[in-house]
């Protein structure tokens, strides 16, 4: 029973880790209509992570209430969100200066699986695969 214990708490210790570019980043933790968030900040940006379990949060609702969260802790206003529900980036414009330039998105594939074959006597199958870059 230890070791399953130990991960747990391993686990449960890594939910507000921080990212990368946002270790060793003093963490302020906020909270705006039921959803807690904690900050970490560098420069003009904020990596927000929501740390209150929610039921499918939606990233428009989660990304206002992080901009809010981030807003009041620094007194900047932000000018964009980046991320997922678990995990944001902010960039903020503060005492009148631009907000910085918002991250290249990664360029992902969305593929689709047509004609799928199953061979009970191979145990495999096939099919065509058909990608488009995002």
């Amino acid at each position: 029973m230890r070791v399953p214990a130990v991960f747990c708490a391993l686990l449960l210790m890594s939910c507000d880790a921080a990212g990368p570019g946002f270790r060793g980043a003093d963490k302020v933790v906020r909270e705006v209509d039921g959803s807690r968030f904690t900050l970490r900040f560098r420069g003009n940006l904020v990596e927000a992570i929501r740390t209150s379990p929610e039921f499918l949060p939606r990233f428009p609702d989660v990304a206002r209430k992080a901009a809010i969260a981030a807003d009041t802790a620094t007194g900047c206003k932000t000018a964009w969100v980046v991320g997922d529900p678990a995990m944001m980036t902010i960039g903020q414009s503060c005492n009148g200066e631009k907000a910085p330039p918002k991250p290249k998105r990664r360029k992902s594939y969305t593929c689709d699986l047509f004609d799928v074959r199953y061979s009970p006597a191979l145990d495999s199958g096939a099919g065509t695969l058909n990608c488009t870059l995002d």
